[in-house]
């Protein structure tokens, strides 16, 4: 497991000789640039031998790592990586906007120290905002952290950062205990926000994500300004953005009910977890001169994400009404999240969570007929008793309780209904979960999801369109709450459009300012 961070930053940590195993330590004016990401390592495979201390060229440090040589960084990168696309939603087809952060990269990866690295960076289809990277020069940045982001250099300091983690080989540092051991399972857990999903197969998905050290961030964002600032880009779009991402952390806390200061497990904030304090003593030990004519590209930023999908990718379903109902257009159903639980739509499956530990994951499974035999089937051994015949909305479904266990031997009571699909062949499998003790808390709410469940007609798929971030600028009429009026989270639409705008409560709008609005 990762350490844990220090009381205060060790900045001599970065620069220290010798070697151990330990790891070394009024407008859109407001917001200038994320840095962060939880640079998920990988599998090492029990092939890899450990070696003895190396000399980075990056960090000027010595250090015990796992992976033999930075080959071996490149072999399990790339061998990963695939996986933690899948996760996060695959690819996002747009080859302008691929193009245009493919050179972002380009622009940064000559000013490090490891130019001959096979780099890759890859948007990932998904409204999560949040940044990867992987051994050996594999980068992922998602759909969601480009709509939050403002300007070209934001995003180039996201990017260095990540680079940065990659170049001091942090995730070589890092292993031990099996961490690595299971990349897959950790990924799971964060796209679905399933943390029962991750511990049953033994591996927690947070501590995974939470994986370096306070030593290793501030590196990374050393690094990362080293990286910018060599390459053209204004670093202090770095520290802005960082402000801007907590904002959007604590936010979505807010329309969920929690405390302001916890972040979502997915959440960038939650997996880099970082201060701006930090980011500006970084600024200050990277020693990079500020370029004499800093790059922002504001205008040619906004002008690709223009037109990008923001929220959910409809071939993957849609969630509606502010994170309670799901629809699927092309699958033709839809159901809705009870009370207190917050629905995260992963590639795969759709995972409802409740913060005190119940747990619903909703996936399509093939087989169709008589929906009794197949939850007999799927549930196996599991079954704590016959199935149970139900009607959900006139259609035929069945149910059966089952018993799991989750890491370290603690007992999971589940329950899984099976219902068909519109489709020939397939069934939609509900799957719920809470520790054996508290189940009886949520079996209401499970209930109520079950038979919330229904096919939608032609025309009420047809209608289920995505939203889009459309670019437009500021007439003299326009007002905030006019232009806020189609995002998707009512009472918090004028907050959202701020935060997007990078507009505080004080700032109004400028006539012939570009704004980011959302729309069908």
């Amino acid at each position: 497991m990762s350490h844990a961070p220090d009381a205060h930053p060790r900045p001599h940590g970065f620069h220290h000789a010798g070697c151990g195993c330990g790891h070394g330590g009024g407008g859109l004016s407001r917001r200038r640039l994320l840095l962060g990401s939880a640079a998920l390592a990988t599998a090492a495979g029990s092939g890899l031998g450990l070696t003895g201390c190396t000399a980075n060229p990056a960090t000027g440090r010595s250090s015990f790592t796992a992976f033999s040589d930075i080959g071996d960084d490149v072999r399990v990168g790339a061998q990963e990586y695939p996986k933690l696309l899948e996760a996060f939603g695959g690819a996002y087809q747009n080859r302008r906007l691929q193009a245009y952060v493919d050179g972002i990269l380009v622009r940064l990866v000559p000013h490090t120290e490891y130019p001959q690295l096979p780099w890759q960076v890859t948007i990932a289809n998904t409204p999560i905002v949040n940044a990867f990277a992987l051994p050996g020069g594999k980068v992922t940045l998602t759909r969601g952290l480009l709509a939050m982001a403002s300007s070209e250099a934001e995003v180039a300091g996201v990017l260095a950062h990540e680079v940065g983690h990659v170049t001091a080989r942090h995730s070589a540092e890092r292993q031990g205990a099996g961490l690595l051991a299971q990349l897959g399972v950790a990924v799971l857990g964060a796209a679905t926000g399933s943390a029962e999903l991750a511990n049953m197969a033994g591996q927690g998905a947070q501590a995974y994500l939470r994986g370096y050290s306070r030593d290793q961030e501030m590196e990374a964002d050393m690094l990362g300004i080293r990286y910018m600032t060599r390459a053209g880009y204004d670093p202090d779009a770095m520290a802005g953005f960082l402000a801007t991402l907590g904002e959007q952390s604590r936010l979505e806390a807010r329309m969920a009910g929690r405390d302001p200061s916890e972040a979502d497990a997915y959440n960038i904030m939650a997996t880099h977890p970082r201060s701006l304090d930090r980011v500006r003593q970084a600024m200050q030990l990277a020693q990079a001169g500020r370029p004499p004519q800093p790059v922002v590209g504001r205008e040619s930023f906004l002008s690709e994400i223009n037109g990008m999908l923001f929220g959910e990718d409809p071939e993957q379903g849609l969630i509606l009404d502010r994170g309670r109902r799901f629809a699927h257009p092309s699958l033709r159903f839809a159901f809705e999240a009870p009370d207190g639980f917050r629905l995260v739509n992963g590639r795969q499956r759709v995972t409802a969570q409740h913060p005190g530990g119940g747990t619903a994951v909703v996936d399509l499974a093939r087989g169709g007929g008589d929906p009794g035999a197949f939850v007999a089937r799927w549930a196996g051994p599991a079954a704590a008793g016959r199935p149970e015949r139900l009607s959900l909305n006139g259609l035929p479904a069945a149910t059966v309780a089952v018993r799991l266990t989750a890491a370290g031997g603690r007992p999971v009571r589940g329950q899984v209904v099976a219902v068909p699909a519109p489709q020939p062949d397939l069934m939609v499998r509900f799957l719920f979960m809470a520790p054996d003790a508290q189940f009886g808390r949520f079996d209401e709410a499970f209930r109520r999801m079950t038979y919330s469940f229904r096919h939608l007609s032609a025309d009420e798929a047809a209608s289920l369109r995505p939203l889009r971030l459309i670019v437009t600028r500021v007439e003299p009429a326009d007002t905030i709450a006019d232009l806020s009026a189609r995002l998707p989270y009512g009472p918090f639409n004028d907050d959202w459009f701020r935060l997007l705008n990078d507009l505080s409560l004080q700032d109004g709008l400028t006539p012939g300012e570009l704004v980011k609005i959302v729309t069908q």
